[in-house]
């Protein structure tokens, strides 16, 4: 066969690495060397060309600080044309799950399974549905004071909306020494989901928002690298220290300043 790499050999190649890169987050169980061989098979060329193709695609996940293949060891020996191509083929994948993703399907499907539909008590249901908003959106008196502190507004978006404004804790709620206005943001419930699955950061420095490779191509880009925002008393100002604290949680990120231990 031609050295040449056809679109469809590629596509594959990609393909299978994306499942195996699925599977070794799902902490499942599967042969490298079974997935180079149904390729050979298939395409009728060596295995070891498809292993070495994967490194190319291990050298692309890592370039762009995200989780590849164990045993896959990125090679960046690569032509600018096949990069191009493999790229191209990446971005039309469905995002790889983390582990935080993978915990939370995990709970879904247990979720799921421990809910029975009873029609004669919607009246309960609809006391635990509020009581789950209630504590969805932090504790009461915390939530006033970041209410006030931002005054009802997003610490991102600038979101005025108070019924979809939540309490979210910087450092992870550890008792009510945790419940300080400085330990805490007012962010919209669809941020707080993102901030607390360390998919936002926030430099401590310089307050600036940054978001995980994973939030690139998405809706959310449109914050990257702008100001949060300053509460409107400087005792209210987000901790520093938590800050830092969060933003080390985040393995995709970089921060400036260090790790402040």
């Amino acid at each position: 066969m031609s050295d040449g790499w056809s679109n469809e050999e590629l596509k594959a190649s990609v393909q299978a690495y994306g499942e195996m890169l699925r599977q070794q987050v799902a902490t499942t169980k599967f042969v490298k060397a079974h997935v180079y061989r149904e390729l050979a098979n298939r395409f009728g060329r060596e295995e070891g060309a498809f292993e070495r193709r994967m490194q190319n695609i291990s050298a692309i996940y890592e370039e762009r600080e995200l989780e590849w293949v164990v045993g896959l060891k990125p090679q960046k020996n690569i032509g600018t044309a096949i990069k191009s191509r493999l790229i191209k083929m990446i971005d039309e994948l469905p995002p790889a799950p983390g582990p935080v993703a993978h915990e939370l399907e995990k709970a879904e499907v247990e979720a799921e399974q421990q809910r029975v539909f009873d029609p004669r008590n919607v009246d309960d249901a609809r006391q635990r549905v509020v009581a789950s908003i209630v504590r969805r959106r932090g504790q009461s008196a915390f939530r006033k004071k970041l209410l006030e502190a931002y005054a009802t507004r997003c610490a991102i978006t600038g979101c005025d909306q108070a019924e979809v404004l939540e309490a979210a804790h910087i450092h992870p709620y550890k008792g009510e020494h945790t419940h300080v206005v400085s330990n805490g943001l007012l962010l919209r419930a669809d941020l707080h989901t993102l901030f607390d699955l360390y998919l936002i950061a926030i430099e401590p420095d310089s307050l600036l928002i940054r978001l995980a490779p994973q939030l690139h191509n998405s809706y959310y880009m449109q914050y990257q690298g702008l100001p949060l925002a300053t509460p409107t008393s400087p005792s209210a100002k987000a901790s520093v220290e938590a800050l830092q604290w969060h933003a080390d949680q985040c393995d995709w990120f970089k921060s400036p300043s260090g790790s402040s231990g």
